[in-house]
């Protein structure tokens, strides 16, 4: 019986293992088929794995890994930002600008801040309107920026004079985006530097371009990579308007040829039609601005310095190199001085804010008693100041003096204005004491005269002065004679 169910169970365990012809034909059909499924199969695991591997390197977040950053906010662009077109930096490529008119606005305006570049700016035109300054979208929306009636109220200027401030005015356009544009930067960037959103600083800005500032920091800026959102649409953009030289290619695209000479002996120093060194980086770069303010208040842009640099020609572009660089240095030093490196943006001793005011101009003091207290980064003061400076500037600071305060693009503009127009409690303006031979002494005379000239403070000369060579130095230029340095 035991015999039995041994012979039994081996014939069962064989027949397991033996197929009959037809049999073995199902097998091998069935492999075969199941073949493409298991390719498939594999192929979406290599994906997968490819997926997670650039998570795994951006951690699908614009937020930095980097512990050593303090603000969270990332030190450089991730990888799936750079491949959707990166931070807008490059070298302007304006010839595909539909109309070359808009080339100057558009490189003009994104000198408004650090963050905004003419690439960016450019790339944000085409994606509102395709560069039609007649669009007219919903909400209210027009002109080439496509902002609300309620932003373009609010950022909109007559910048290009022609009696109002329009929408529908390609300039007035361009410049108000830019303002609305830097306006988010700040608010974001303080956003990051709170904590409240993670992201790299243009997705941000971007993003509250788009659906609002309000709802950025609700849902905490921009945790993960969405790259259908607007920021990477925009990015999207960038190549078109981002030369891959390293020279930024003529504007005009029409032709190449040199135009002819005229009759007569042609010009042997044609002069630059945007004025000698106009944005200010042939004779100080933005790293070595950096550097000589090094704990300089945010509001103190390089952009809005070269703006302002633009409106006054002749500053540190009279004369030979030399001449120009120690006006430079001397303006550096006197601004630094003033506003204690470029820290406050307003006069410290708020007690002494309503000593400001003569009351005997016919135009009093409409802001206030202590309306014209020190501010900018010369420190202007008294309303007699900031009634000609304003209407030097176009701008109404007698009746609105915290313009000074609040826009940095007019605060540099004073200090020049001062610099390059006012003798002060001088007999010169600092700018022709710098260019005609006074010297840097007479520029502390303009600025503050007896209270520190003559022995009034030779400590506070003596810090104007230090501050100067040190400047100076910092521009590869010798200070000038030593005689020359004091008042």
């Amino acid at each position: 019986m035991a015999l039995r169910k041994a012979q039994a169970a081996r014939q069962a365990g064989s027949s397991i293992f033996k197929l009959d012809a037809s049999q073995l034909l199902w097998a091998v059909i069935s492999v075969v088929g199941l073949f493409p499924l298991v390719v498939l199969a594999l192929l979406a695991l290599i994906v997968l794995l490819v997926v997670f591997a650039i998570a795994g390197g951006s951690q699908l977040t614009s937020a930095s890994s980097d512990p050593s950053d303090p603000s969270g906010q990332t030190s450089r662009v991730n990888a799936l930002i750079e491949l959707s077109g990166g931070d807008g930096r490059g070298t302007f490529d304006p010839r595909n600008v539909p109309d070359q008119d808009l080339v100057a606005p558009i490189r003009a305006a994104a000198k408004k801040c650090d963050l905004l570049t003419p690439v960016i700016l450019a790339a944000q035109i085409d994606y509102a309107s395709a560069f039609d300054p007649e669009k007219e979208g919903p909400q209210g929306r027009k002109g080439l920026s496509q902002l609300t009636p309620e932003v373009f109220d609010e950022f909109g200027e007559d910048d290009d004079d022609s009696g109002e401030a329009s929408a529908l005015d390609p300039e007035d356009s361009i410049h108000a985006h830019a303002r609305y544009f830097c306006h988010l930067a700040d608010r974001t960037g303080q956003l990051s530097k709170e904590k409240k959103v993670v992201g790299d600083h243009l997705s941000l800005t971007l993003m509250a371009w788009e659906i609002g500032l309000e709802t950025v920091e609700a849902q905490g800026g921009m945790p993960v990579l969405a790259l259908g959102a607007y920021p990477f649409q925009v990015r999207g953009l960038f190549e078109k308007y981002t030369s891959t030289g390293t020279e930024e290619p003529d504007s005009d695209p029409v032709t190449d040829e040199p135009d002819p000479e005229p009759d007569g002996d042609p010009d042997p120093d044609p002069p630059d039609e945007d004025g000698p060194d106009v944005d200010g980086s042939t004779l100080l770069s933005e790293s070595v601005f950096t550097a000589m303010f090094p704990n300089r208040n945010s509001f103190y842009t390089y952009a809005a310095l070269q703006e302002a640099m633009a409106k006054f020609p002749a500053f540190a572009a009279t004369g030979d190199e030399q001449t120009r660089k120690r006006e430079l240095a001397a303006f550096l030093a006197n601004i630094n001085h003033e506003s204690g490196g470029l820290v406050h943006i307003e006069e410290i001793n708020q007690a002494a804010w309503g000593d400001y005011c003569d009351a005997g101009q016919p135009y009093g003091c409409p802001a206030g008693q202590t309306a014209y207290h020190g501010r900018g980064p010369i420190q202007l003061s008294w309303n007699t100041n900031y009634k000609a400076a304003g209407d030097a500037l176009g701008l109404d600071l007698l009746n609105q003096p915290d313009l000074v305060r609040d826009d940095a693009s007019v605060a540099w503009q004073t200090a020049l204005w001062f610099w390059t127009t006012q003798t002060g409690a001088g007999t010169m303006t600092a700018h022709s004491a710098m260019t005609g031979g006074g010297g840097f002494g007479e520029t502390i005379r303009t600025i503050n005269g007896a209270l520190e000239c003559g022995g009034g403070n030779s400590a506070q000369v003596q810090a104007r002065v230090d501050a100067y060579q040190r400047f100076a130095a910092g521009l590869g230029v010798d200070p000038g004679d030593e005689s020359t340095l004091r008042c």
